[in-house]
């Protein structure tokens, strides 16, 4: 069998499982297995695939098609531009977080107080503020002990980050005062979880589940970060600016801005502390 009936079969096989994206989903499985790039595939598309090839691509696709995460599966991918790895520890990096990356980025200084990324999963928004601020100390914390071992995986050798286990910001190793706290915590409203779609299902219930109208942790965390940063920069939900905005403003924040995913659903809050 050559590259390219491989992947048109197995593109057939992924649509009728109702696998989105299908063809792309089994060149990124084939690229990742054959360690090579999609255009290396594309230009190789005459040449045989090999049993062992074979052999390691049938169970995943089988997996896939049963709804399990590409990601998961492959146990790697990419957030801004970094190659991270991943388990169902953590949740899969999303594109509206690299916005959120974004606009922190914007109001960092390069040198100064810390910077503290709440909820930090798989590492990716300390790993990539971190690269991009390498004079600033990165603290990032995490509740769940098998989060905080994919983040450690991911900035290993990194040395302005540093990790810690926090039920939000209740370690009392963190620093009194940062410049910037960001944060993507789960904020899916518990009784909506169940019917998400079945990729979504896959990812660890404690990263989603944000209680019963998605904001529990949202509103703690604005209500300890008062005072002790400059910055709050979060990741919300669809449909949950307007009341963050609220929650942020009685604890003595200012709007700065909010911002729209890639579909146009105000999904990032920037504000600042004027007490």
């Amino acid at each position: 069998m050559t590259v390219l009936e491989l992947i048109e079969s197995t593109t057939r096989y992924f649509a009728k499982h109702e696998v989105p994206s299908s063809r792309l989903t089994m060149e990124l499985m084939l690229a990742e297995i054959m360690q090579k790039t999609r255009m290396q595939l594309y230009l190789e598309f005459d040449q045989p695939v090999s049993d062992a090839v074979l052999d390691r691509l049938r169970p995943l696709v089988k997996r896939r098609g049963e709804g399990e995460p590409l990601e998961y599966l492959l146990g790697v991918t990419t957030f801004a531009g970094h190659r991270v790895h991943i388990t169902t520890d953590v949740l899969i990096p999303r594109p509206e977080t690299e916005i959120l990356f974004q606009a922190a980025s914007e109001l960092i200084t390069p040198e100064g107080l810390p910077v503290l990324d709440v909820g930090t999963g798989s590492g990716i928004l300390a790993l990539s503020l971190a690269k991009k601020f390498p004079q600033l100390e990165i603290i990032a914390t995490d509740v769940s002990a098998g989060a905080l071992a994919q983040a450690r995986r991911n900035t290993e050798g990194i040395s302005n980050i540093r990790l810690l286990e926090s039920d939000l910001l209740e370690n009392s190793s963190l620093p009194e005062r940062f410049q910037m706290i960001v944060a993507n915590l789960p904020y899916i409203p518990t009784n909506q979880i169940d019917g998400l779609m079945r990729e979504v299902r896959h990812e660890p219930r404690l990263a989603l589940d944000g209680g019963s109208d998605g904001l529990d942790l949202i509103r703690r965390l604005i209500s300890q970060s008062a005072g002790r940063t400059r910055f709050l920069a979060l990741e919300l939900g669809d449909g949950q600016a307007g009341e963050a905005k609220t929650l942020c403003e009685r604890a003595g924040y200012a709007l700065i801005r909010i911002l729209p995913d890639f579909t146009e659903r105000e999904r990032i809050l920037v504000v600042e502390y004027h007490g």
